[in-house]
């Protein structure tokens, strides 16, 4: 890996740039566009932007490299040098040092976009693009025409030809007073190619690529592992057929498309784990591409199978973060809810599992109980990589048949579950901060009051508020009670928290007593405060005792109906 690279060196290194046919598309919009720009701007003050990295493999022919990352920024650097001899062509036409303007496009179009034949009637060109651009690319963009209509194009393609225009309409605007084709050259030359500044790195087959992706991606680098493995997928059943790939393509978009915000790879590591013995994500893969080489089907059809499988439980997967998606059932919806509020993600390869394998009514039993086992689990503050490989251990046992109920399914978690006596424990000290999760806090506080009126509120009723009995902000009157020093300790206890409707919360202040806020409590329509706030003062003590209660209460309202303590 070599530091600093610029655009210079890498386009006239003698070869070539070509983007796997079934790499994504071209996707770069105006705001990368003008973020370049007003970069490139800024270089002769700066000297030098730093673009990031290139991760590049050895092609077949030794002049070749493949772009596994960094195709956008390739590709939108090849554009301003189209734009560069575009408006060194127009000079020409329109009288502008017409010979020397010849000269100056062939040369910048030789150096930084391809090879023009001895006819000068076509180019071989220095970066290919992939199945969905490369066409447009070379049809139109390298041979400086316009197609006759934008809105027939692909949206990709339109956005290959609305960079060029908004590159060409900037050089037009930089060079309007001086149309110079020696200082467009220098600019082009002098001020682009050196100041743009890249890191190559060299792999030499997909794994390697791959295992350089999860090293980025560790040092806070956005790269996508997922492109990598769908071109080796697409590599596979491209051997058979183009139907065979228009197929797998299509499946691919369907996947993609679905997930919406939800990060692929992500979503293959959680299937995976509810299939196979679980893997991390830099092992992923090794793993996956294992299994299509050493399936006695083959690789295309092992692929296929594959593709199928995660494009029918994307819609489910995808539908997870979001409870109140219309493919969940209305019980469904209330414990997806407690998960998502919990942000829980390492027990979805074992949902994804039951999903596939078990009766779809049963799918609430078994979201009730691990509603139970992650509250239980996260807030005693237990190391959530070893509930995901008990979760990925029991998704495996459901996917290959051998635990079919939910009783099963549960009783096999029992190791991940806090029994009684260490959960009310946890509970006892838990703080959770307003700040930073006030739904939950108000899940939680709404549960206790169920509980403990027989109620049967929901959270998302806009009348039900939490009430601070320590406020956020104390006031002088809370300070012979509460040190100034510790007062940050106890805010954000559990046991700090009550419930008030929202029109008597509002006439409460930071100065408020707590002997003044108690005449609220004690005819508040919410038991935690009308029953579980009467002491004569708050303090310390008294908001620990109350949390103690709360906690008794917590561990049988949270409490597994398969698990014996």
């Amino acid at each position: 890996m070599n530091q600093f690279i610029n655009l210079n060196t890498i386009i006239g290194n003698g070869k070539s740039y070509r983007v796997p046919v079934y790499q994504c598309d071209y996707s770069w919009t105006s705001v990368d566009w003008e973020d370049l720009w007003n970069d490139i701007e800024a270089l002769p003050a700066e000297k030098n932007h730093y673009m990031g990295y290139l991760v590049l493999q050895n092609g077949a022919e030794d002049e070749a490299y493949w772009v596994i990352d960094g195709q956008q920024r390739l590709t939108t650097c090849s554009i301003l040098a189209l734009a560069v001899t575009a408006l060194l062509k127009k000079w020409s036409g329109e009288g502008i040092d017409s010979k020397d303007n010849d000269l100056r496009r062939e040369k910048e179009t030789e150096r930084y976009l391809g090879n023009f034949s001895t006819s000068k009637l076509t180019m071989s060109p220095k970066l290919t693009l992939n199945r969905n651009n490369d066409d447009f690319y070379r049809s139109w963009l390298l041979q400086l025409r316009t197609p006759p209509s934008i809105g027939v194009l692909k949206p990709s393609q339109k956005l290959l030809q609305k960079a060029f225009n908004y590159f060409y309409d900037k050089l037009v605007e930089k060079f309007d007073t001086r149309k110079s084709g020696a200082e467009l050259v220098e600019f082009l030359e002098k001020t682009v190619g050196t100041g743009l500044q890249f890191t190559i790195i060299e792999v030499q087959n997909d794994l390697d690529a791959f295992k350089v992706f999860e090293t980025l991606n560790a040092r806070g680098v956005k790269l996508s592992p997922a492109d990598l493995l769908k071109n080796y997928l697409f590599s596979q059943v491209a051997r058979q057929s183009q139907l065979d790939l228009d197929e797998a393509e299509r499946r691919w978009n369907n996947i993609s498309d679905g997930l919406k915000s939800n990060e692929l790879t992500t979503y293959l590591r959680h299937y995976w784990n509810s299939r196979y013995k679980l893997k991390r994500q830099p092992e992923l893969f090794k793993a996956i591409r294992k299994l299509v080489e050493d399936s006695e089907h083959g690789t295309a059809r092992a692929t296929m199978q594959l593709l199928a499988d995660l494009e029918d439980q994307t819609p489910f997967y995808a539908a997870f973060p979001y409870p109140f998606n219309e493919i969940w059932h209305k019980e469904e919806q209330e414990y997806l809810n407690v998960l998502t509020l919990l942000e829980v993600t390492t027990c979805y390869a074992l949902m994804l599992a039951v999903l596939r394998h078990v009766e779809r009514h049963h799918f609430k039993t078994v979201l009730r109980e691990l509603v139970a086992i992650t509250l239980r689990y996260n807030l005693s503050g237990r190391n959530p990589n070893e509930a995901e490989r008990q979760f990925s251990d029991v998704a495996n046992k459901v996917s290959d048949g051998s635990l079919k109920s939910p009783a099963e399914i549960i009783r096999a978690l029992t190791s991940i579950y806090v029994n009684d006596d260490m959960f009310e424990v946890s509970f006892a000290s838990l703080s959770i901060s307003t700040r930073r999760k006030k739904d939950l806090v108000k899940y939680l506080l709404v549960s206790l009051e169920n509980q403990l009126a027989g109620s049967n509120l929901y959270i998302q009723d806009p009348q039900i508020s939490i009430e601070h009995i320590l406020p956020e902000k104390p006031g002088a009157v809370w300070e012979p009670y509460f040190e100034p020093a510790e007062q940050e300790e106890y805010i954000y206890r559990i046991g700090n928290y009550t419930l008030l409707s929202a029109s008597t919360n509002n006439k409460l202040s930071n100065e408020t007593s707590y002997s003044q806020k108690l005449d609220q409590y004690k005819t508040s329509k919410y038991a935690l405060s009308s029953r579980y706030c009467m002491y004569e003062s708050f303090t310390p003590q008294n908001l620990a005792n109350r949390q103690e209660r709360m906690a008794r209460l917590a561990k049988s309202i949270w409490k597994s109906n398969y698990i014996d303590q």
